[in-house]
């Protein structure tokens, strides 16, 4: 069985084409995926991502759709010079030549309104596994390339709202916690805290200030009409210190006025061990249990 003498299937296919006229052109395998999809079995579910994603593949279709992108002019403008080696035209679409061993030699140019559509299939799509920036750009650079591609990955993984609800944001691991021993003399460590702003009071207060004694748990509160340096310091000197003698630890929180310049030249004075809590820590809001 031959061309020259057809018998059999052929035979019946050439007398079945001899009715129409028709010209037959050669293309490349590459620009035949369109007839390759056809003769194969359909898929139970698609998704509207990968179907524009196969439309990207196209060689036939992506060269049209880099047409539609008028940023991509001055790459186009490069790849006609004689001496830029770095974008080239094959089958009618624009590359760009791969310096890294990894993936192809020539990575097609995606124009901008085809790159969410590669992020979504390559991020969102059941096979992609929602992997973070790092793998995602790892696999489309292999593959694709865009002016700003990076940034484009980091932000899209980012802004994910599946990865933000179901994977926890990368730091490091907490710090050991240092117990702090039992007081055993009084007024050898004391807590200090502001409680506020509260309405405005008959003698115009608004602020209490609370010491808390470690050893007995004696307390001291007082009125204050404003949280500035002066009213703080001025309560430990003179509720404090002047009544029962120098503490020699003092438990603040980070506020302004606890680390202030006046309050530390105080405590620095009067030979305290000044120590904060840690920030950004709820169960610190009240600086510790003994000032709850």
């Amino acid at each position: 069985m031959n061309l020259k003498d057809p018998s059999g299937r052929l035979a019946r296919w050439a007398l079945r084409l001899q009715e129409h006229d028709f010209d037959v052109k050669y293309k490349t395998g590459k620009k035949h995926s369109d007839a390759d999809a056809l003769s194969r079995n359909p898929l139970e579910e698609e998704t509207e991502t990968s179907d524009k994603f196969l439309a990207v593949t196209t060689s036939m279709n992506l060269a049209m759709e880099q047409k539609k992108d008028q940023d991509l002019a001055k790459l186009k403008l490069l790849s006609n010079s004689s001496k830029n080696e770095e974008f080239r035209f094959i089958d009618g679409i624009l590359c760009k030549k791969n310096f890294d061993p990894d993936g192809k030699l020539w990575l097609p140019v995606i124009p901008k309104h085809l790159r969410a559509d590669i992020l979504r299939h390559f991020h969102d799509a059941p096979t992609a596994g929602h992997l973070g920036f790092a793998k995602t750009y790892d696999r489309i650079r292999k593959r694709f390339y865009w002016p700003g591609m990076y940034r484009n990955v980091v932000r899209y993984v980012i802004h994910c709202r599946e990865c933000q609800g179901r994977k926890s944001v990368p730091q490091r691991p907490p710090g050991r916690l240092v117990p702090i021993p039992p007081a055993i003399v009084p007024f050898h460590r004391i807590g200090i805290d502001l409680l506020g702003r509260f309405p405005k009071s008959a003698h115009g207060n608004k602020w209490i200030i609370v010491c808390t004694d470690y050893s007995t748990r004696y307390a001291i509160t007082k009125a204050l009409p404003t949280a500035e340096v002066d009213e703080i310091a001025k309560f430990l000197l003179e509720e404090i210190v002047l009544r029962h003698g120098a503490p020699r630890v003092i438990i603040t929180d980070r506020g302004a006025v606890f680390r202030s310049r006046l309050v530390s030249s105080l405590v620095d004075l009067c030979n305290i061990d000044h120590r904060f809590t840690t920030a950004y820590h709820p169960p610190n809001k009240w600086t510790d249990g003994a000032l709850q």
